[in-house]
């Protein structure tokens, strides 16, 4: 054989499987940025439209920045900036086409909405002005937890127009050492099987190597994860002389549980554990003859017998135990037995079995890290349809669960009631004592309206300080006794830092069915009522009673 032979195999090994990671990482990372891409869109639209439905309906805005001064302009312009803080700008500016609601641009990385404002009628004219929010891009994208995406100046196709590019490479250096890896388990292979005198077991090295591309084949087609526990222990009698059973732990907590068992009752072995104490003891001599195990702690009365039934630990010879290190971490452990002398292990043995065991802990590395952006996913998810400030449900979470609700209602032939809660001075505690301050406050009444409705009901924030709550089942009669148990509630003075604050709300009402059958002129029509009970220095008013 060549000299140069084995080094040939290994980097050719070693380019294959880096180009089969890499055409894998760049396809899922692909992915990811065109679904982080989509969320990015669902975002932005519904933050516009909550935004033009909540703020530019009203037809003073439209006489405001239609026909008043500039200085009016101005200060309406200042307020409205400051009720939305992820807002860098705001401006008027005017389109001469037919422009509609929303209109939705970028322009450097900077996301530019264009929202028409309403006149008296409820409509947008041809000659109307616009109001254009400018929103930082990058700024968006760390709200909803997208970490390994950022906005660039150059780079793929976006949102918008915008783009994108990664933080990290697109193939880490995880990748890279996998692969290597498996181009130097190749390598080690080739030469196990020239060195014949040191390792006469030459069918079972070569089964090493067939056993890290299977194992990674499996890996990478994202197939059960039980199957992969299972295929890794079937691979590993396979590959290591003299192994008649084995059994599989993964680390769960501070725990380690039996996953998966040939030759024993996997079903009852799952049913035990051990600590991390017993387990480190376990793992203290890699090869354990038969007085070994009799040694074993008896102690556990119960974890012991299900080792003898189940696991057949009195049978045992010899066992062969190593670790599979992740981070550091012994995250699992493979166990392989014979039942028939206690010399059936040696270094050769320990030596292949540590080999197996290093290439894996790059396959497992990587299964941790897609656990990781699963929960970065369903973390994106729960921003989706929460506020992230005070936790309750926002716009877009609101609609879908009281769409829900309100259908229940109308095959149940409930009442239902939507209650549109403004704080009346909360810009002077934002403005006098930083918006610090004004996040307690609006986290403190968010959690006094959770703990004055039931468990049943709905409650919001649409966004600045308006909360929206939707009662199930309303009864009308009990209207008073509610919403004086809700003002009693969130008037209560608030205290932190040595500073005390009192807020004070107005509550505008609307029922189903009888002000209206959809959820959002629910809204719309509290809000309405409410917006006459702050006028009119009223604490609350029913839609009903607001009627002309």
């Amino acid at each position: 054989m060549p000299r140069t032979f084995p080094i040939l195999v290994a980097v050719l090994v070693f380019l294959l499987v880096l180009a089969t990671v890499y055409l894998h990482d760049r396809a899922s990372a692909r992915l990811h940025a065109k679904e982080s891409a989509n969320n990015l869109i669902r975002f932005v639209d519904d933050y516009a439209r909550n935004v033009s439905l909540s703020q530019l309906h009203e037809s003073v805005v439209y006489e405001i920045l239609s026909f008043g001064s500039s200085e009016k302009i101005d200060f309406w312009l200042e307020e409205f900036k400051n009720s939305l803080p992820l807002v860098e700008a705001v401006e008027v500016v005017h389109f001469s086409d037919d422009f509609g609601a929303v209109r939705i641009l970028s322009a450097s990385k900077k996301i530019l909405i264009h929202l028409g404002v309403y006149d008296d009628s409820g409509k947008i004219r041809s000659d109307s002005v616009v109001v254009l929010l400018t929103v930082d891009a990058q700024r968006v994208l760390d709200l909803l937890g997208i970490k390994d995406l950022r906005i660039a100046s150059e780079g793929e196709d976006f949102a918008y127009g915008l783009k994108y590019a990664f933080t990290e490479p697109i193939m880490n250096g995880s990748s890279v050492l996998m692969s290597a890896l498996v181009g130097l388990a190749s390598y080690l292979v080739i030469l196990a099987i020239d060195f014949r005198r040191r390792l006469s077991a030459e069918e079972k090295l070569r089964n090493l190597n067939e056993a890290l591309i299977s194992i990674s084949a499996h890996f990478l087609s994202g197939k059960d994860r039980q199957q992969l526990f299972q295929l890794i222990l079937e691979k590993a009698l396979q590959v290591v002389p003299n192994s008649q059973a084995g059994s599989i732990l993964i680390k769960n907590g501070d725990k380690h549980f039996y996953v998966a068992a040939i030759g024993y009752d996997i079903e009852e072995l799952s049913k035990i554990e051990f600590s991390p104490s017993q387990h480190s003891k376990w793992l203290e001599k890699p090869i354990k003859k038969r007085n070994d195990l009799l040694r074993i702690d008896k102690s556990n009365v119960g974890l012991f017998e299900v080792l003898k039934k189940a696991g057949r630990i009195d049978e045992i010879m010899c066992t062969l135990s190593v670790g599979f290190r992740i981070e550091d971490e012994i995250v699992l452990t493979l166990n392989l037995d014979n039942f028939d002398r206690e010399n059936a292990f040696d270094k050769d043995s320990l030596f292949i079995a540590t080999l197996f065991a290093n290439n894996l802990s790059e396959v497992f590395t990587r299964l941790r890290y897609e656990e990781r952006i699963f929960e970065q996913q369903r973390m994106m998810e729960y921003f989706y349809n929460h506020d992230p400030l005070t936790g309750l449900l926002n716009r877009r979470g609101f609609a879908e669960y009281g769409e829900k609700l309100l259908s229940l209602a109308k095959r149940e032939a409930k009442r239902v009631a939507v209650l549109f809660l403004d704080l009346s001075n909360f810009k002077a505690i934002n403005d006098k004592f930083s918006h610090q301050m004004g996040d307690f406050v609006l986290r403190t009444v968010g959690l006094r309206l959770m703990k004055a409705l039931r468990q049943s009901d709905l409650v919001s924030r649409f966004g600045g300080d308006e909360f929206v709550v939707l009662l199930y089942d309303f009864d009308e009669s009990n209207t008073d006794h509610l919403l004086g148990k809700i003002f009693q509630t969130i008037e209560e003075p608030m205290a932190v830092d040595e500073k005390v604050f009192n807020v004070k709300g107005n509550v505008g009402v609307s029922v189903y069915p009888n002000d209206a059958c959809e959820l959002d002129q629910l809204v719309r029509i509290a809000d309405a009522a409410m917006y006459y009970a702050k006028k009119n220095n009223l604490r609350y008013v029913l839609a009903s009673n607001n009627k002309t």
